[in-house]
């Protein structure tokens, strides 16, 4: 007698790293490899306890992992490029490999076993089939990473998965299909069912797809929020799947999820099947845990109660997930039933978004859901709440000093207050000004300069002939480029993400991380990096990050092309943001960027694409900025070249549509930046009438921004009123 769903059944702990590989030996018996560089072999004892052995070890990461049946050993292959036998013994480590299987030129990625045959996958773009030690076959026609292959069950064919998002079909070493169309992104893994007409595949695009082995798409399971990185059949014709969305799942032959596990890990890495049905799983918390459907396996309940405040604890972030924080449904709808696998947020009453799944008939709270805007939580220092409150060092070897600060306050006043608590010298407040400005994304403009961009040395063809007044600022005549980064910070994300997606090697990193700190000496090689984890990353952040610092280099405008289709309009903020940032820093370009900015191809595209409502980055500004700095260079290039062909676009992009706009009004920093912009064009008389009907805009910022010193130097310089 089973129960209706999977249960925990047993906790394994034991591994200081990443499980990599699961392999169900038999009921009793398991094994598991980990970035620790371990294999290690777990056997069912006296009332059911788990006891874990170490039996083989390496100085490197152990990445794969299978069992042959018939040489009753298991196989091993990771970073080290090699694949060594390891005896299944539970008294100490393994003697010395009876196989080496030499070979892979790069970290060997997967490995399974079939009919007497180790199958092999590398990051070297090869798979390989071997037999009693020694290679049969090698397969080679893949132009990136091999991350699964299997053998049919005619001994002689195989299937392979890769990182170039084709799945292909051999005979020996002869490609007989190439499957391209199956998935958009990488694919992770495969499963042959029993009688070897259909298989089932899973991928970075998210989707789990049953197929036939002509290619043709007979299923496609959706559900998971992330990459799924391993799939298999079941006995009973159900799939299970898990992947970097935190969740195993469980899906029956007619492609319905019957059932959600989630598990308190960034990353469920592998899944295998026992014999007697239950799911052993391993996951990035280095913890190997056990699912049973048997009532005589489950756990007990203090076990169970502890996996589920695990699960409750967990922080998911909203940019990853899939989970939209901004979205938030009623509490009252955890009174009622949802469909299997659902995930609603609600807000607590103490104001933590929480994410709540549907499973097994019931509500259960599976983590706190966190974003770029936090809880709604602001810090507290002196009895108020601060949107920041910064350490601030001033004199070594002394403690730190508080420096709180609003998103909507003055600088200079924030850093007047600070010297004056702290009774500091007035020498510091530029220090600190600069500081804020930095840290909270805002830019001072001066006339013909910006505090905290580099001049630019272009000089332009023509001179520009603004009306001469004697206004105190205006005009704003050097192009603004976003352009502040972090580049460890940037770096660390990429080689996390690495360790996932599998791309570049730890050489190909070194220099990654090398050029980041030397960017102008550096754009080709970080443009090759940048490329490479747009084609195949489904996580693209850092691409788009890495082109807005390197468009300023770029010999050839075309380089930009694909980015700019793909991220401009983009449902995802956060690629959309970055590619606005990257054409407001194409202005520095020496070479092409005014060629590529003045075409109105290009920006009449930019503008009629650019959704001037998107309320959701209304919280941060962080768009609006983007946006604001792009209107306010082409308000630059127009007085710098008198490109008057520019004007009716960039007037009408101002006045019309981001002027006005909340996310432009939400943001001091945005409106400041649109308020130099219009004041450029104010400045040229021909434009003096197409303005006159936009002082609407205009003046609410006035209402909103007018009290702080800058802003009112503006509307100074317009005299306006």
């Amino acid at each position: 007698m089973s129960t209706s769903g999977f249960k925990l059944s047993a906790v394994l702990s034991g591994h200081e790293q990443d499980v990599k590989a699961v392999v169900a030996i038999d009921t009793e018996n398991i094994s598991s490899c980990s970035r620790d560089g371990t294999v290690r072999v777990w056997k069912k004892g006296f009332e059911g306890i788990w006891q874990g052995n170490i039996a083989y070890q390496s100085e490197k990461f152990v990445n794969s992992l299978c069992f042959d049946i018939y040489s009753q050993l298991l196989f091993c292959g990771g970073q080290d490029t090699l694949i060594n036998s390891v005896e299944t013994r539970f008294d100490g480590l393994s003697a010395e490999s009876k196989y080496v299987l030499v070979g892979h030129q790069s970290n060997v990625c997967v490995l399974n076993s079939s009919q007497g045959y180790v199958l092999s996958g590398s990051w070297d773009s090869t798979a390989r089939v071997w037999f009693e030690g020694a290679i049969k076959h090698g397969l080679i026609g893949h132009q990136a990473s091999v991350w699964d292959v299997k053998m049919l069950p005619q001994v002689g064919t195989y299937l392979t998965a890769s990182a170039d998002r084709s799945i292909k079909l051999w005979s020996g070493e002869k490609v007989v299909k190439s499957f391209d169309n199956i998935h958009s992104d990488v694919v992770r893994y495969l499963d042959i069912n029993s009688t070897g007409d259909q298989f089932v595949s899973c991928s970075n695009d998210g989707t789990v797809k049953i197929n036939d082995m002509e290619g043709r798409t007979l299923q496609t399971l959706t559900g998971h929020e992330s990459f799924v990185y391993c799939v298999k059949y079941m006995a009973n014709g159900d799939i299970v799947s898990c992947g970097e969305d935190r969740s195993v799942r469980v899906w029956g032959p007619d492609g319905t999820v019957k059932q959600v596990i989630r598990i308190p890990a960034v990353s469920v890495w592998t899944l295998d099947i026992m014999e007697n049905g239950d799911i052993v799983v391993g996951s990035s918390d280095s913890i190997i845990r056990i699912f049973t459907r048997d009532p005589s396996r489950v756990a007990c309940q203090k076990e169970l109660e502890q996996f589920a405040e695990e699960v409750e604890k967990t922080a998911i972030n909203s940019q990853t997930s899939g989970f939209d924080e901004s979205n938030l449904s009623s509490a009252d709808i955890l009174k009622t039933a949802g469909k299997e696998g659902q995930i609603v947020v609600v807000k607590s009453p103490s104001g933590v978004k929480e994410a709540h799944q549907f499973s097994q008939g019931k509500w259960t709270k599976v983590g706190d859901v966190v974003g770029s805007t936090g809880n709604d939580q602001k810090k507290e220092y002196d009895g108020k709440m601060y949107d920041y409150v910064f350490d601030v060092d001033v004199q070594e070897g002394a403690p730190p000093l508080k420096l709180p600060f609003n998103a909507n306050d003055n600088p200079y006043q924030a850093a007047d207050d600070f010297l004056a608590k702290y009774e500091l010298p007035a020498s510091y407040r530029e220090d600190v000004v600069r500081f804020l400005i930095t840290n909270t994304g805002g830019t001072e403009l001066q006339r013909g300069d910006v505090a905290t961009a580099p001049q630019s040395t272009d000089i332009p063809e023509k001179e520009f002939a603004p009306v001469e007044t004697n206004m105190a600022m205006l005009p704003v005549t050097t192009y603004l480029e976003i352009s502040t980064c972090d580049p460890d910070a940037i770096f660390s994300a990429i080689a996390k993400l690495n360790e996932k997606e599998k791309t570049f090697d730890d050489e190909d990193l070194a220099a990654l991380g090398a050029g980041l700190h030397n960017i102008a000496e550096n754009s080709d090689l970080l443009f090759a990096h940048a490329s490479m984890i747009r084609f195949s990353w489904q996580n693209k952040i850092p691409a788009y990050d890495i082109m807005r610092l390197i468009v300023t280099h770029l010999p050839e405008a075309d380089a930009i092309s694909e980015f700019v289709e793909e991220g401009l309009g983009c449902s995802n903020l956060q690629l959309e943001l970055l590619t606005i940032r990257g054409l407001a820093n194409c202005f520095q370009n020496k070479k092409w960027g005014k060629e590529l900015m003045s075409k109105s191809a290009v920006y009449d595209s930019i503008f009629q694409t650019i959704d001037a409502d998107r309320q959701q980055t209304a919280k941060t500004g962080n768009l609006a900025i983007a946006i604001a700095t792009l209107i306010f260079n082409y308000t630059v290039m127009i007085l710098r070249d008198q490109n008057l062909d520019l004007l009716p676009t960039i007037a009408d992009a101002l006045n019309n549509k981001y002027g006005p706009s909340t996310i432009i009004q939400n943001s001091e920093e945005a409106a400041y930046r649109a308020l130099v912009a219009y004041g450029n064009l104010a400045t040229i008389e021909s434009t003096l009438l197409q303005f006159a009907p936009s002082v609407t805009w205009v003046k609410s910022v006035k209402n909103n921004y007018g009290h702080l010193a800058r802003f009112d130097q503006v509307f100074k310089d317009l005299n306006f009123s």
